[in-house]
């Protein structure tokens, strides 16, 4: 990739990196902005998320509609999703709700592996009614999908929430999934604003865009 850039002579990258040896494009000495996945860069600027108001958000919607039991299934090892329940747990712990927690390292949910049968355990074992929160789309696809072959109703069984409103997954659930919106064309106009300005000189310490849920 480093090499492509300065073939390419690049003015600028935005790029998701999840990989080892970030210093390798501090070689490239042009500005970078890195999305985050696993963690956010120390060295570069991060296009990230409120992630904990996110998972804050989810709980306030569950806990207007009386919920008691509340769960959250999150994706292992990546910081947006770390964030997301810690938010959403530290608003359930507020109102004394009951708090229960799976994750799983199957990212794009495409295996139906021992994760899956783990999940399949959990999802049976929660006190009905829950509020059970997914990390995102994809993952709350998947507890649909499990939901169905096990007979739980949604929304009576599981309430169940998402994050990203990704209306072709959404709507692959019966009924279609809710989700968290995420000001994500708000974050694409201020990663150029913050490009530019980078290029111009008027920035030179990392900067983080936060995208607002």
């Amino acid at each position: 990739i480093v090499e492509w850039a300065k073939e390419w002579k690049a003015d600028a990258i935005i790029a998701r990196w999840d990989h080892e040896g970030t210093n390798l494009l501090a070689t490239l000495n042009i500005p970078i902005l890195l999305q985050n996945y696993k963690q956010r860069s120390p060295y570069f600027s991060n296009l990230t998320g409120d992630y904990s108001g996110t998972g804050e958000l989810a709980a306030k919607f569950f806990i207007k509609r009386r919920y008691r039991n509340f769960a959250f299934y999150g994706n292992k090892g990546v910081v947006w999703s770390r964030e997301r329940s810690e938010g959403f747990r530290r608003e359930v712990e507020n109102v004394g709700g009951n708090y229960y927690y799976f994750e799983s390292d199957n990212i794009n949910g495409e295996e139906w592996n021992t994760s899956h049968i783990e999940l399949d355990k959990w999802l049976l074992s929660l006190p009905k009614p829950v509020g059970l929160f997914a990390c995102d789309d994809s993952f709350a696809l998947i507890v649909s999908q499990i939901c169905t072959i096990n007979n739980i109703r949604i929304p009576e069984d599981v309430s169940l929430l998402g994050v990203d409103n990704d209306e072709l997954i959404c709507h692959l659930s019966d009924p279609p999934i809710s989700s968290i919106v995420t000001d994500v064309e708000k974050g694409g106009y201020e990663a150029g604003r913050l490009i530019d300005r980078m290029i111009n000189g008027e920035i030179k310490e990392p900067f983080n865009i936060i995208i607002k849920p």
